[in-house]
């Protein structure tokens, strides 16, 4: 319980800053997410293929910065932790790009992850949630312990077989959270840009104090 309060605390605390580093991702995945929305009025197979032909460019494009920003992300966020935590300053800008120079082992590291826990979730959802917890570490394995793909993998899984219990908990609280809330303003709100970027927002509000849960356990294993 203590975790879960000093999570929400430290994201409160340092809201600008975190604000700054999620919103050109966020700003992408809201305009990725609007590009589609053509596609909620159109049921013939042969109009969904023509909008894909026509606009192919351009979600080509949207799809390579906004992998290249998740990805630039996920290292920038702990990054972030680490600085903040410490008693240091770091320019959002930094983070993202300390993320960005390791590009291709954070981008390996969560294709794997992602297709495991993908199975999972297919299964019961409930997998899903425990694979996604127990490989949370292998962003920290990557930035701080220069770990290579299937050594971060592996390394959090190990790491985590302690803890495997409360990440679980944390983890499925997190989610659940976001999962009810998109699905109220889904229901509530026409489909549109603002909903897009409420959406894109909602998801870093919850992931961000979820990550620090996972930095804290980082940070008390290394110590220990």
């Amino acid at each position: 319980m203590n975790q879960f309060k000093t999570a929400w605390e430290f994201t409160f605390v340092n809201w600008k800053y975190f604000f700054m580093l999620v919103l050109p991702v966020a700003a992408v995945e809201s305009l990725a997410a609007y590009m589609f929305l053509p596609l909620n009025d159109v049921s013939q197979p042969e109009d969904i293929a023509n909008f894909f032909s026509d606009n192919s460019t351009a979600i080509i494009l949207v799809f390579i910065v906004s992998t290249v920003l998740q990805v630039s992300l996920i290292g920038g966020l702990w990054v972030s932790y680490m600085a903040i935590d410490s008693g240091n300053t770091i320019n959002p800008i930094n983070a993202l790009q300390a993320g960005l120079s390791k590009f291709f082992p954070l981008f390996g590291a969560n294709i794997i992850i992602g297709i495991v826990s993908a199975f999972g979730f297919i299964l019961l959802i409930i997998p899903g949630i425990y694979l996604s917890a127990r490989f949370a570490l292998f962003g920290a394995q990557i930035m701080f312990e220069d770990n290579k793909v299937f050594e971060s993998v592996a390394a959090s899984w190990n790491k985590t077989d302690e803890y495997a219990s409360k990440l679980f908990v944390y983890t499925l609280v997190f989610i659940s959270c976001i999962f009810f809330l998109a699905i109220f303003l889904t229901l509530n709100m026409s489909p549109g840009i603002l909903l897009n970027t409420l959406l894109a927002f909602i998801e870093y509000i919850f992931i961000i104090p979820l990550g620090y849960i996972y930095f804290t356990l980082y940070k008390s294993i290394k110590s220990s």
